[in-house]
């Protein structure tokens, strides 16, 4: 990367003790310190994630700790595209539980600078299982993935002047992300690819693979593909809500969408991912149901 550009670095961080260093140490390994910014959003950290990130400070001045009480990812991205985000010619997003392969933030500063057009890039998983598949995906749906993506500041000021923001409680916010830059709060194509949105091969993250071998991971696993179902279900809410009001406008909270949703998800027989949907369907209504409609906050 020029070090005469400015770049803006994001990296999510919610209990990451023990990966933090690593995150942040293979973002400083892709530029001198002189040419990004990172800004580390801790939030609802209730380890030593935050001394890890200060410990850092004192030898780059660049790193800029964010303490945010919530711990929640849609929050803490809203925190920053609409009150924190510097001038930078492009902002990096990515999670703090992966690591950031030699020149990947270089392959999408290259992409963007090779066609304005362009207003997202995404990174791709360097491991994984089902790796090769995954990336196939993201192509051909036009998506990106939440470890590593960057958009353009004209793209993030735009969304700042509309005032869009991501419902406080939403998972996956890559999926949303896409959408927006494909079609601004209509929608509309979120499952084809768009010439706004590339994904660059030569971008690459790595993270944990889950292993057989650890007998935590498989609850880890467990709660992810129930997280994956919740996703899932908040998005296909979340798409009618929008094309239902004549505003365009997206809810505050989840909470908010599901109390306004006419028929939220009910409990059926899915064969052997069964358990998985139904845990996600009781996390859905329980949560509506501890949210009465008149004491949402906005």
């Amino acid at each position: 990367m020029q070090n005469n550009s400015r770049y803006s670095v994001v990296i999510f961080a919610h209990n990451l003790s023990g990966i933090i260093y690593s995150c942040i140490k293979s973002v400083l390994n892709n530029s001198s310190d002189a040419s990004l910014s990172l800004y580390i959003l801790a939030n609802g950290c209730t380890d030593s994630t935050e001394d890890i990130v200060r410990s850092l400070q004192k030898e780059h001045p660049n790193i800029h700790l964010v303490s945010i009480p919530l711990a929640d990812k849609a929050n803490a991205w809203n925190y920053y595209v609409h009150k924190l985000a510097p001038d930078a010619a492009l902002h990096f997003f990515i999670d703090g539980d992966v690591i950031v392969e030699p020149n990947a933030l270089s392959a999408i500063a290259t992409t963007m600078d090779m066609n304005s057009e362009i207003i997202a890039v995404g990174g791709v998983p360097v491991v994984g299982r089902d790796q090769l598949d995954i990336i196939e995906r993201m192509i051909s749906l036009g998506r990106v993935s939440g470890g590593l993506y960057a958009l353009r500041d004209s793209f993030l000021r735009l969304l700042h002047q509309n005032d869009v923001k991501i419902p406080i409680g939403f998972i996956g916010e890559d999926f949303l992300v896409s959408a927006l830059v494909k079609d601004m709060m209509n929608f509309q194509g979120i499952y084809i690819p768009s010439p706004l949105l590339q994904i660059e091969r030569q971008a690459g993250f790595s993270f944990r693979q889950l292993s057989p071998m650890r007998m935590g991971d498989y609850q880890s696993y467990f709660c992810r593909l129930v997280r994956y179902r919740i996703r899932d279900y908040q998005l296909s809410m979340l798409m009618k809500h929008v094309m239902a009001d004549s505003t365009h406008s997206m809810p505050v909270t989840v909470e908010q969408m599901y109390k306004q949703t006419p028929l939220l998800p009910r409990y059926y027989w899915r064969g052997k991912t069964t358990i998985i949907d139904w845990v996600a369907v009781f996390n859905i209504r329980k949560r509506a149901k501890e949210h009465p409609k008149n004491n949402i906050n906005n």
